[in-house]
């Protein structure tokens, strides 16, 4: 057998996301899709609107075979980590071909990586130019080696995922296969297109509590009585900012600071914003607590580290220990992973002990946790313990 992976986050899974299974088979010729998915939270350090078991379920209804959780460690990450665990785990589990969207599908990733790649490690201005965002530099850098500019989304990850392939060798094993995105963009809050509407818009779609009807064109029935019953996390900057404040306020600065990220400054700035701010908005925070050298991801992501009590070196330990953790599998995907099994290097884990959740899986336990208790009803099943992969025909 024969398999193309994925690299997705589902959040929601929509009929964009189908159509992406269904050409990265059809182009590559493979008859298994096996997908490394986001779990409980995604890149930009923030709750995904359902569980990564209702997201699995969904993916593969929508023609997923096999799906592997992008641990905690990289799942919440800049493009470059994110796309260096995610590349690590397809690899490792057999796959030979990489299927992902892009804005502009007809550049060539891998050469853009190649010739940028020395030029952008040696580079002064990321170690000294705090006054524009890592993006803005990246590209301004990455233009004047290559002539090109990216700045869409998944551009952005299209480049990353091809750096990733570099950095670990796998040129020669991995082929890295671009499709055009088509309807709505990344970033598109409205819907305009009569089948296919962004993720973004879907869950703005969703604060408005609209009838299960108005999300048939675009999503499956499974997914659309799930849209129509709202999120599954409460109003989460909300419950998000109490902890937060909980957390700042009762931590002294030298222990925020050994925080992962919260560095250069940071942990000082944090305490100092959240004991000044007497306003108990999220949102106002965040325009008080943003600057120029930081993206607003960046600086989420920071809090949910804070939130979560990741260590520095925690988190290091967690970096250089990938796994291969498995969510659910379709009967071709069970066969697949059947085949395969001799040759799969990293650790695999389908039931989670108690030892996983004290040592390997530490961080991603804690993470579910944490989705736990922002969770808008009681949680009957926990994240990780005493769950098994979803199996499905």
């Amino acid at each position: 057998m024969t398999a193309v992976g994925i690299i997705a986050e589902y959040n929601p899974f929509h009929n964009g996301h189908a159509y992406h299974l269904a050409q990265a088979k059809l182009l590559t010729g493979a008859n298994t899709a096996v997908v490394v998915m986001s779990g409980n939270f995604v890149q930009r350090g923030t709750p995904a609107i359902f569980d990564k078991w209702q997201r699995t379920a969904l993916a593969l209804e929508g023609g997923a075979d096999v799906v592997y959780e992008l641990p905690f460690a990289f799942a919440v990450q800049p493009a470059h980590l994110f796309a260096r665990g995610a590349i690590q785990l397809l690899a490792d589990a057999g796959v030979d071909t990489i299927v992902f969207g892009a804005e502009h599908a007809q550049l060539d990733f891998l050469s853009l990586a190649k010739q940028a790649h020395t030029l952008l490690m040696n580079n002064a201005a990321f170690q000294s130019d705090y006054t524009q965002t890592y993006a803005t530099v990246f590209n301004d850098v990455l233009a004047q080696a290559t002539g090109a500019r990216i700045s869409e989304p998944n551009d952005l990850l299209g480049f990353a995922y091809a750096t990733a392939v570099l950095e670990l060798g796998l040129a020669n094993k991995i082929q890295l296969l671009p499709i055009q995105r088509i309807g709505a963009s990344y970033h598109q809050t409205k819907i305009t297109d009569s089948q296919i509407a962004s993720a973004t818009a879907l869950r703005s779609l969703m604060q408005q509590q609209v009838s299960i009807e108005e999300y048939g064109a675009f999503v499956s029935k499974k997914a659309a009585n799930l849209l129509s019953q709202g999120q599954q996390t409460k109003d989460w900057s909300t419950a998000w900012y109490s902890l937060l404040q909980y957390k700042v306020l009762t931590t002294p600065v030298e222990e925020l600071e050994q925080i992962y990220q919260l560095n250069d400054g940071l942990a000082n700035r944090l305490k100092e914003q959240i004991t000044r701010q007497t306003d108990s908005s999220y949102e106002t925070f965040m325009t008080t607590f943003k600057s120029k050298r930081y993206t607003w991801s960046r600086l989420q992501r920071t809090l949910l580290y804070t939130l979560l009590n990741v260590q520095q070196q925690e988190m290091q330990t967690a970096l250089a220990q990938p796994y291969l953790r498995l969510l659910g599998a379709s009967k071709a995907g069970r066969l697949f992973i059947k085949q395969h099994r001799k040759d799969v290097s990293l650790p695999v884990i389908n039931r989670v002990t108690s030892e996983d959740t004290t040592g390997i899986l530490t961080l991603d336990y804690r993470a579910g946790k944490l989705y736990e208790l922002m969770a808008k009803q009681p949680v009957q099943q926990a994240m990780d313990t005493g769950r098994i992969p979803l199996f499905s025909e």
